[in-house]
């Protein structure tokens, strides 16, 4: 380890708070790998514990942020990051304790601003307790994707052509809270990201058939989204999910997408005969 990383490791302990998915454990592990040992508090009914018996790790319920809190500060925790998506809870069912009713208190206010707004009412909570908040993408740059193509097939024009649609599409979608993704197929849109999520959406889009492949799934992230709770993600299984619904490939946002195990992408993209894209707002046909 060099000089420069270690003073780094030495400085801080990351703290991840983890919802459901791949990410929070890829995050974990990125992190061990730079010579770093992170602390996660799994919500419960999102993470899975049996993933994390490497790590040190505590289930807590969503509502006890004073739980949560005095958590992080025992284990020495100075940077803190939300990874994995949680499900809103139903807030009349909540028992909180006393840092949690303050939280709700916050959220209150959000709810009408859609999840943009739940989050970053969460993640200025935890600021404001003295953590220093943190996205995934900051903490490892080996998960981010750059305007790049990963493995060996090239979009067509056509492909072309509806990724330059689709950004066009995600980002009037965005800019109402709606979802950070859609599905473009010779100019028309297929679909839209809602509350379901692009796993939801790629499920959606298996209901339509055709029989060549074709269509492309664009993400992007929201206009002011809070990226330091709430990024773009892909994995694997995004690449397994486009192949199942016979799409061509995926395009996402450079710099500004997380990518989950990209040797694994590469392999199935390129056994599935897709691609996958970094794209920016200046992506040209």
């Amino acid at each position: 380890m060099d000089s420069a990383k270690q003073t780094k490791t030495l400085a801080r302990r990351v703290g991840i708070i983890a919802g459901r998915g791949n990410l929070p454990i890829a995050l974990a592990r990125s992190l061990r790998a730079d010579g770093e040992m992170p602390f996660l508090l799994l919500i419960e009914g999102e993470a899975d514990p049996d993933h994390y018996a490497d790590f040190p790790y505590k289930v807590v319920r969503i509502a006890k942020v004073g739980q949560f809190l005095k958590t992080l500060a025992a284990e020495k925790c100075t940077h803190i990051t939300l990874a994995g998506p949680v499900n809103r809870p139903d807030f009349k069912k909540l028992v909180p304790d006393f840092e949690g009713i303050k939280l709700l208190a916050k959220i209150s206010g959000t709810l009408s601003k859609g999840d943009d707004g739940l989050m970053t009412a969460i993640t200025t909570f935890i600021k404001n307790k003295g953590f220093e908040i943190v996205g995934a993408h900051e903490l490892t740059g080996s998960m981010s994707i750059s305007k790049e193509q990963l493995g060996s097939v090239s979009p067509s024009e056509q492909d072309r052509k509806d990724i330059k649609e689709g950004i066009r599409i995600v980002k009037a979608i965005g800019e109402l809270d709606i979802g950070q993704a859609a599905i473009v197929r010779d100019g028309y849109v297929l679909a839209v990201e809602a509350a379901e999520g692009t796993d939801g959406l790629l499920q959606r889009v298996k209901t339509f058939s055709w029989d060549n492949p074709a269509g492309v799934l664009i993400k992007l992230s929201k206009p002011g989204q809070d990226l330091q709770a709430d990024m773009p993600t892909i994995g694997p299984e995004t690449v397994t999910e486009a192949i199942d619904g016979n799409l061509r490939g995926i395009a996402v946002e450079a710099g500004l997408t997380l990518v989950l195990d990209k040797a694994e992408i590469i392999r199935r993209a390129d056994e599935g005969g897709i691609f996958v894209l970094g794209v920016s707002d200046s992506f040209k046909v």
